[in-house]
């Protein structure tokens, strides 16, 4: 009887850890994948993680700015978790890889707009590489695949507004 229980107990051990995001910064083929981070000048700021394992997911978070009085500004905190499907999951993988390998930084730059960094996993650490408003002038800077996967997180996370 003992020993049923004991498989029993593993068997549900593994299929609720399954249901975890691997967020991992160490492990080399999954975890943590990459972060993107939107910021924008009035409306708060979007993090997002992407974290790939058996079971992939997109954790988010949206910091809304409730009073810009200082010094009491305040600020409300929105999280979101999702599960995402295989088909989901790589499409987001491959928008990765094609954002790694041709995202440069440069020169433009505003006086209001958006911040869009985007911090993927680089060998054992992380690089990070932060653009002024990404849909400024997208086709001259070669940032459409960046601006895709920027909105692609928005549009999972769900959130109300990306503030523009």
């Amino acid at each position: 009887m003992n020993k049923t229980l004991a498989l029993l107990i593993v068997f549900s051990f593994n299929a609720f850890s399954n249901d975890l995001p691997n967020c991992s910064e160490t492990d080399v083929l999954g975890g943590k994948l990459f972060e993107f981070e939107i910021t924008t000048s009035f409306h708060g700021s979007h993090y997002f993680k992407f974290c790939s394992g058996e079971v992939s997911y997109l954790l988010s978070e949206y910091i809304e700015p409730v009073s810009t009085n200082w010094p009491l500004k305040t600020t409300v905190k929105h999280e979101s978790m999702a599960k995402l499907d295989s088909d989901t999951a790589i499409y987001l993988k491959d928008l990765y890889r094609i954002v790694q390998a041709t995202l440069k930084e440069d020169n433009t730059r505003g006086l209001d707009g958006s911040t869009w960094c985007f911090k993927p996993k680089n060998g054992p650490g992380y690089s990070k590489t932060c653009l002024w408003e990404p849909r400024a002038s997208t086709q001259e800077r070669n940032l459409q695949n960046f601006v895709k996967l920027g909105v692609k997180l928005y549009e999972i996370s769900n959130f109300k507004s990306l503030g523009k």
